[in-house]
């Protein structure tokens, strides 16, 4: 019995661990995407928005959890199938496996392919080879345990229907449809949700995102919302967005309970006191009794300690069967009582009761030939097989107590980086909003000091216009003196002339008429040198009122200038700011140039300046991450020259020398040599390798010796022997011992002049060592 129950409380250990603590299991649960778009089709015009919607797809993916998110952007035929394989080795350990795909599809005879950039689609005899089977990429996913999802944003209108000839016999039953077919999944837990209805298309949209997308990035990820319900509010959104023209529609079925990309957070009344039950075990496993266990399990009727707690009544039960057994195996006939009782049978009624094993061996010892002796025997295998069972059990316990620990310590760890990711958020959040607080405050005390610069010019403007007003009436005041004066010295004047007449009238003598003339004249002089200084004045006044005006006149244009390059900056300020938040993706750069040439205003350059470099070195960063980039080419060549297959220069340049060291390592390696690229999956697997790839090659008249290349040793021809006496022989010896000390330094040099470091490799992968002549 306590064979069979060790390992069901081990299991129900298991499962009660699971329950107990299912408010955190999404911790646990794995989930996986692989994220497709294509758009750079090569034989038909490419499609806009693919690749920005599977961008922004795998971003929603990553920004939810997933442990891995896979992501290809225009590829082939062969990158497409081996993203494919790869995805299925990664589903087949997950809960939940996600597979999105924007980009051209098409039906062939009800069956539905997604289709490469670099597809030749002739006629549908090509649509096996050049396009990938829809239940391919479904089966991809058919290793999750939870949920399998596929995605399909590829009911476009696609330009290969109108290009294909139909070759197959039986054409009218293998009709070709733009749109993707009806499909029913095989498996169970599987939705595939199409973009349109099976065999509509679905529009591409004219903004950054098609409908379809744009609907999943808002709804797929919301915490907690069944994935059914995320869909229907899809298709909600998608037909009120295309005008009710594009209808998306999802296959197959789910069971009755929620089903969500992303687990609800987790709440306060989920959390269980683990430390207080397990607490309140160990004081209840201390005291032992049936009753005891009884009082644990009616204050914590669930959990795992609640189940260990009734695994403990159970054994104590069956001890008290073992007890009742044992008192009730055979007896010997009592002696009757005309009998007089035997020594071995006063000396069982003794110990038969007993639980100490010592005390029933000696019985045995004692009387080994008693017929009790087999009772005391069998009382023996019952008390020990009750300890190993009871052993049993309670290292069960430990051990389910032990894995509860440990996986309470691994949720808390769990949850405390949770928050920990939670309040850096919240901390990076607060600080976005202090610095658009800061920005915003900034621009509004620029704001403030332009209007208050503009009410000062206004002020000053009119104060100049007063006094110009001013000094033109006081012009025409002097100038009215002036002309008052001057019909004064007139009126005098006339008064003069008067004078002399009647002097000459009376006097009537030509001295006293020359003195009459003499100051008429100096009248006329007077009168004259007056009107003179008044017309002086007065265009003095004159020209004085005028400059005034021009002044004024200018002032005002300098203000007018001054509010319209203010509004100038303020219009060319939004336009940056447009070009900033659209980033350097797309035209953002090209657009950021053409604005910095004509911008205007002198407080942007260096802002303009600022993001133009950002966006250089985003365009740069971004080209450097494209195949046979100058970057990725430098890099694979360092690879390829420590590997032993390239033996030129790193200049990042993939000419033919690069390409040929390539082909050689990709030979060794066992794959394909066609279309070589230079990527940084091919970067990464050549730093992998820590020894020497390509084989080692030495010259003619040169072989490998350990790891280096020498000079073979040429074998001198044998010389006939000829009788020395002993003089001879030893002078001999003596001679050539000299000169093979005299040889071996000219000797070792000679190989060392020869000699080249070699590494010989393992070969990496399970090849053999490889040696080569000729490198």
């Amino acid at each position: 019995m306590i064979d069979r129950l060790v390992p069901r409380v081990a299991a129900i250990g298991v499962a009660v661990i699971a329950m107990a603590f299912a408010p955190a299991s999404a911790w646990a649960e794995k989930r996986v995407a692989l994220v497709v778009g294509n758009a750079a089709y090569q034989s038909v015009p490419q499609l806009p928005n693919p690749s920005r919607d599977a961008s922004a797809v795998a971003k929603m993916f990553r920004d939810a959890g997933f442990d891995t998110v896979e992501t290809q952007i225009d590829v082939g035929n062969l990158d497409f199938k081996r993203a494919i394989r790869r995805f299925e080795g990664i589903s087949d350990q997950a809960d939940i496996a996600v597979v999105y795909y924007a980009g051209h599809g098409l039906e062939i005879g009800g069956v539905n392919y997604m289709i490469p950039v670099d597809a030749r689609l002739a006629s549908d005899r090509d649509a096996e080879d050049e396009a990938i089977p829809l239940e391919r990429l479904v089966s991809s996913a058919d290793g999750a345990r939870r949920l399998r999802l596929i995605i399909l944003d590829a009911c476009r209108d696609n330009p290969f229907v109108r290009t294909m000839r139909r070759e197959r016999k039986m054409a009218a039953t293998r009709a070709v449809v733009a749109g993707l077919g009806k499909v029913e999944p095989t498996s169970t837990d599987t939705l595939i949700a199409y973009a349109a209805k099976a065999g509509s298309t679905a529009d591409d949209g004219t903004g950054e995102h098609s409908p379809f997308t744009m609907a999943v990035l808002r709804n797929l990820t919301v915490p907690g919302l069944d994935i059914r319900l995320a869909f229907g509010r899809v298709r909600d959104e998608v037909l009120k967005a295309t005008g009710n023209r594009q209808e998306p529609f999802v296959y197959g079925s789910l069971g009755g309970g929620n089903v969500s990309l992303v687990t609800p957070p987790k709440t306060n009344r989920q959390e269980t006191s683990a430390a207080d039950i397990k607490a309140d075990y160990e004081l209840v496993q201390k005291i032992g009794s049936k009753r005891a266990w009884e009082v644990f399990i009616g204050t914590h009727p669930t959990g795992f300690y609640a189940d260990l707690a009734r695994a403990q009544i159970e054994e104590i039960n069956k001890q008290q069967g073992a007890s009742v057994q044992i008192a009730a195996l055979p007896q010997s006939p009592p002696p009757s009582s005309r009998e007089t009782p035997t020594r071995e049978s006063i000396a069982w009624d003794k110990v038969k009761d007993s639980a100490d094993i010592t005390t029933l061996q000696q019985f045995i010892r004692r009387f080994p030939d008693s017929p009790l002796a087999v009772n005391a025997e069998q009382r023996i295998d019952l008390l020990n097989k009750a300890a190993r069972e009871r052993e049993e059990q309670a290292l069960a316990a430990r051990e389910a107590a032990r894995k509860a620990a440990e996986e309470a310590r691994r949720l808390e760890e769990a949850r405390q980086a949770a928050l920990a990711a939670q309040r850096k958020r919240e901390e990076d959040e607060r600080r976005a909003r202090e610095a658009e607080a800061a920005a915003k405050a900034k621009a509004a005390a620029a704001e403030a000091a332009a209007a208050r610069k503009r009410e000062e010019e206004e002020r000053l403007a009119k104060a100049l216009e007063a006094e110009r007003k001013a000094k033109a009436a006081e012009a025409e005041r002097k100038a009215a003196e002036a002309k008052a004066r001057a019909e004064q010295a007139e009126r005098e004047r006339q008064a003069a002339e008067a004078a002399a007449k009647k002097a000459a009238a009376e006097k009537q003598a030509k001295a006293a008429e020359q003195a009459a003339r003499a100051r008429a004249r100096e009248a006329e002089r007077k009168a004259a040198e007056e009107k003179r200084k008044a017309e002086a004045e007065a265009a003095a006044a004159k020209a004085a009122a005028e400059r005034q005006a021009r002044e004024a006149e200018e002032a005002r244009k300098k203000a007018e200038l001054a509010a319209a390059k203010e509004a100038t900056c303020k219009s060319e300020q939004s336009k940056l700011e447009a070009i900033s938040a659209k980033g350097s993706e797309g035209t953002g750069l090209d657009d950021l140039e053409a604005f910095a040439k004509t911008v205007t205003c002198d407080r942007l350059d260096g802002l303009v300046t600022a993001a133009l470099d950002k966006f250089k070195a985003e365009a740069a960063k971004w080209a450097a991450k494209q195949p046979n980039s100058p970057e990725l080419v430098s890099s694979a060549q360092a690879e390829l020259i420590r590997l032993g297959c390239l033996t030129g220069k790193v200049d990042g340049e993939f000419g033919p020398q690069t390409s040929a060291a390539l082909s050689q390592y990709l030979k060794i390696e066992g794959q394909p040599v066609e279309n070589v690229k230079v990527t940084e999956g091919l970067v990464t697997e050549l730093t992998k390798h820590k020894t020497r790839v390509c084989p080692i090659e030495c010259k003619a008249g040169e072989i490998l010796k350990g790891e280096t290349c020498v000079a073979e040793e040429k074998k001198a021809p044998a010389v006939a022997a000829k009788p020395k006496n002993d003089d001879d022989d030893g002078r001999s010896r003596r001679k050539k011992t000299a000169r093979q000390k005299s040889q071996e330094p000219s000797q070792r040099a000679r190989q060392q002049a020869v000699a080249r470091p070699s590494i010989v490799s393992g070969g990496g992968r399970g090849h053999s060592t490889l040696i080569g002549v000729g490198f």
